[in-house]
């Protein structure tokens, strides 16, 4: 018996995640042939999602320019585009910047899939579960703050949100913060998400004095079991090439696409 293979739909959902992930209650998703547009309810450049972009090639600035009337009549000030190794034309990246956009990623990051159970890790005194309460999702709202080095003023959105937010996923059953603790402490943070495919795992954050030891790769086999549980045994995300992405390959992810993230600031692009 041959193995597994990774199927279309799998792969479009780990190159352009937001035009297939489930519009949780707060959000908003803009469909167009040419690209799609997701919102969520916070303010940060993250918040506002571009992705699934099939634009031609005489029509880059004009499409640019729609996707921020759209953005502009939201009250949103900036977004991060999602250029994956199907976008169109091939030479969207430069195209882009050449309009004002900034690479955030470096050297770029990996869209992945695993279709089999994970390679086994050594064992660690991790302990890794759902949040299931409004404390535990407080605990991983502040590890996701830490993580990514949230400026002040969307630490403070961040927070705010969290609680709302917590019981709206909770509603909606589609979405939940994990944690990874180590001594009773959270220390690791990321976003499952249920689709009929595989588990989505995104937003994946490691506080500064815990990285290397392992605390997200903990996470892998916990998500596994629950696609299994679910009859989905696929997991998917994104993965930066010069920290997670030799991780994941070593549990046996698969990379599917090449992704470029680039921030979009209206008022920079308007300029150029």
């Amino acid at each position: 018996m041959g193995q597994p293979t990774i199927d279309e739909p799998l792969r479009r959902l780990a190159e352009d995640p937001a035009a297939f992930l489930p519009v949780e209650p707060g959000e908003e998703r803009i469909e167009d042939p040419r690209y799609v547009i997701s919102l969520e309810p916070e303010r940060h450049p993250w918040s506002v999602g571009v992705q699934r972009l099939r634009l031609d090639p005489d029509g880059v600035e004009s499409a640019v320019a729609e996707i921020h009337d759209v953005l502009t009549a939201r009250g949103r000030s900036a977004s991060m585009w999602s250029v994956g190794s199907s976008a169109m034309p091939a030479d969207l990246p430069d195209r882009l910047q050449a309009l004002g956009m900034v690479p955030e990623d470096g050297p770029g990051e990996a869209a992945m899939v695993l279709i089999h159970p994970p390679e086994p890790i050594p064992p660690r005194s991790f302990v890794v579960r759902l949040a299931e309460t409004a404390d535990e999702n407080r605990a991983a709202v502040e590890v996701m703050i830490e993580a990514f080095g949230f400026d002040q003023s969307n630490a403070a959105e961040a927070r705010a949100q969290g609680e709302t937010r917590f019981e709206r996923l909770r509603t909606s059953g589609h979405t939940r913060l994990a944690l990874v603790w180590e001594d009773d402490v959270p220390i690791a943070t990321g976003r499952v998400t249920f689709t009929p495919w595989g588990l989505f795992l995104g937003g994946g954050g490691t506080l500064p004095r815990a990285r290397g030891r392992g605390a997200f790769s903990a996470l892998i086999p916990v998500a596994w079991r629950e696609a299994v549980r679910r009859g989905t045994p696929a997991l998917v995300t994104w993965a930066r090439r010069d920290s997670s992405e030799p991780i994941l390959a070593r549990l046996g992810f698969e990379e599917v696409a090449a992704i470029r993230l680039l921030r979009d600031d209206l008022d920079v692009s308007a300029r150029g």
